[in-house]
């Protein structure tokens, strides 16, 4: 497990970062709830919501995939693409609330690794 380690250590560090970033603009606002009228606040927020939301479906299938033996070079592919992946969805964001080529680069990477995993974890039970 410590490839699976490695990357969810990554994630925890670009979450603490986003976290602390929204709470940086929290203050800066004087926002403590909520985004109030806060592009900025809101697209802080998100960045680290979304992370959230995604990354623990991430890492229990990149977790389960590295119990099954796959090979290591395919799981750090994985869990490498997956990251950037996820540092390019929260820049995308931050830097803009119109869609931007590094958040659609994101989401979609997002989707694929994902989906990359679930279908290798299905097709491995049926194997």
């Amino acid at each position: 497990m410590e490839i699976t380690l490695l990357y969810t250590s990554l994630i925890a560090v670009l979450a603490v970062f986003l976290s602390f970033k929204t709470g940086l603009v929290r203050g800066k606002t004087n926002t403590m709830l909520g985004e109030g009228d806060s592009s900025e606040l809101l697209q802080s927020i998100r960045a680290f919501g979304n992370l959230v939301e995604y990354a623990p479906l991430a890492l229990i299938l990149l977790a389960l995939l590295e119990m099954q033996n796959l090979d290591a070079w395919k799981l750090h592919m994985l869990g490498s693409l997956y990251f950037l992946f996820r540092i390019s969805h929260a820049y995308g964001i931050s830097i803009s609330r119109e869609s931007t080529p590094y958040r659609l680069v994101g989401a979609i990477g997002n989707w694929i690794i994902i989906l990359v995993m679930a279908i290798y974890g299905i097709y491995t039970y049926i194997i």
